[in-house]
């Protein structure tokens, strides 16, 4: 049972993930913003100034995309060490510092993007599209 549940957890994990909804919302944009082909039309060459919005793409995409698929699947793997904790204060434990790593995790990650977006902005580069 204890191998068996891992690997259900990750197929279940995948088989009902949120990242098709936010492929549809928020991650449905293209990440590099020039060089490539747009439909059937290929985009405009890619200048010094692309690297900026590729870098604020990345950075959407790593959040709004990435992060919380992860911390859930982390909340949850928590939420089932303490259901099947039978009443182990290892697993309780362990269960509580899942839960601890996942929302320190989130801060940081949260935060570095609140710097990143702090610098973008100062440098007018949220704003800012690219001319063709």
């Amino acid at each position: 049972m204890k191998k068996l549940l891992p690997v259900l957890f990750v197929a279940l994990f995948f088989l009902f993930s949120a990242n098709s909804v936010l492929a549809a919302t928020t991650c449905g944009g293209p990440i590099v913003p020039c060089g490539g082909m747009d439909g059937t039309t290929p985009q405009s060459a890619c200048k010094f100034c692309h690297l900026f919005v590729l870098f604020n793409n990345l950075i959407q995409f790593l959040l709004l995309c990435i992060v919380p698929p992860i911390a859930v699947a982390g909340i949850v793997l928590a939420g089932v060490y303490f259901i099947f904790s039978g009443g182990n204060p290892g697993s309780i434990q362990k269960a509580k510092d899942i839960i601890r790593a996942v929302l320190i995790g989130l801060f940081i990650v949260f935060t570095a993007w609140l710097l990143v977006n702090l610098f973008f902005t100062y440098i007018n580069v949220s704003t800012w599209t690219p001319r063709p």
